[in-house]
């Protein structure tokens, strides 16, 4: 199967493209890809895709750095749900570590870890990709930058770096980089990464509420999945947006016999119910903070045909109602917005 991200890794992307004259719809054609195809942030589509559309947009904009200037008008939210909860951990260090171990819910393909050695602290990521598209100058900027951004974004302030590591090879100018990173940086790495001083780990998250970290601690052990049910999860997630998800669709998926789905995931003792009442959820949770949609008609578009199917779902694996969990969440929208430094 295919590694899969959110369509929310390149919100923007249109927006850019116009702005170089680009018809967006016309380039999306040219793979096939219908003209809404980004529209929703929590589509799932192939890893491959991304990448082709990010080095198309260099091309057609005749934008060497494309996939800089992506970067910096994408914020936190293309990580949806697991973007809200990095923002209530206590420290950097906190909200590092969830998203490294909890990036793959959002990217599939992606490994990312984070090193503590001596006075430095490495920030690196990787992709399980092969040939040219590994190498990709926009794809490998863009996900170097967005990171950057994000923890800039934790901190309100724009913290230093002692030097940046960059798959692809070196541009033919590498102003705009400095101007952005101001550090060494070293292309043709077998990783992108970003090397900084330890004690920034320690500095605290700007506006977290320490009430949301036992919630973050809940949701994120809940989705500790094995790789199996991880594929699984992604199929229903993506099956989602087209209608009402059965066990048969999902089995057909993975090539398997729907009886022969069932009894495995009962060995390991859950359901496809469980899993797909899991990836309900989810996307409650991204339509909760993405629009202003009532509960009841969040609760259509996920497949619940009554609230309180959805209530008691979203009580058990998030630990909170989703009134709550919403109510939470504006509070959290209407403090003083923050800007980086």
């Amino acid at each position: 199967m295919l590694p899969m991200v959110r369509a929310s890794a390149l919100s923007g992307y249109k927006r850019l493209l116009q702005s170089y004259g680009v018809d967006a719809d016309q380039l999306l054609a040219r793979l096939s890809l219908p003209a809404d195809y980004l529209d929703r942030p929590d589509l799932m589509i192939p890893l491959e895709t991304k990448v082709e559309l990010l080095e198309l947009g260099a091309r057609y904009s005749g934008c060497e750095h494309f996939g800089l200037q992506l970067a910096q008008q994408q914020n936190i939210s293309m990580l949806g749900a697991l973007g809200l909860l990095v923002q209530q951990c206590p420290t950097l260090r906190d909200a590092l570590n969830t998203i490294t171990t909890s990036i793959g819910q959002t990217v599939q393909g992606l490994d990312a870890w984070l090193e503590e050695r001596g006075e430095l602290a490495y920030l690196r990521a990787t992709y399980r990709l092969e040939g040219p598209l590994a190498k990709s100058r926009p794809h490998n900027d863009n996900t170097l930058v967005a990171a950057y951004n994000i923890i800039c974004f934790l901190l309100n302030e724009k913290m230093p770096l002692r030097s940046v590591y960059l798959c692809g090879p070196e541009p033919v100018s590498i102003a705009r980089y400095n101007a952005i990173l101001h550090a060494p940086i070293v292309f043709d790495s077998d990783y992108n990464g970003l090397v900084f001083e330890r004690s920034y780990l320690d500095r605290p998250v700007v506006g977290a509420n320490p009430e949301m970290r036992g919630l973050i601690d809940s949701f994120l052990k809940k989705k500790q999945l094995d790789d199996f049910q991880e594929q699984l999860l992604w199929i229903i997630t993506n099956l989602l947006p087209r209608g009402p998800v059965a066990l048969e669709a999902v089995a057909e998926n993975i090539h398997m016999a729907p009886r022969t789905l069932q009894a495995r995931l009962s060995q390991q003792g859950t359901s496809f119910q469980q899993l797909l009442d899991r990836a309900r959820v989810e996307q409650v949770c991204t339509y909760m903070l993405d629009g202003e949609l009532s509960l009841t008609e969040i609760a259509e578009l996920v497949g619940y045909s009554q609230l309180s199917a959805l209530t008691r779902s979203f009580k058990r694996i998030m630990g909170a109602s989703p009134a709550a969990w919403r109510r939470q969440m504006a509070a959290e929208q209407t403090a003083p917005a923050r800007s980086v430094k």
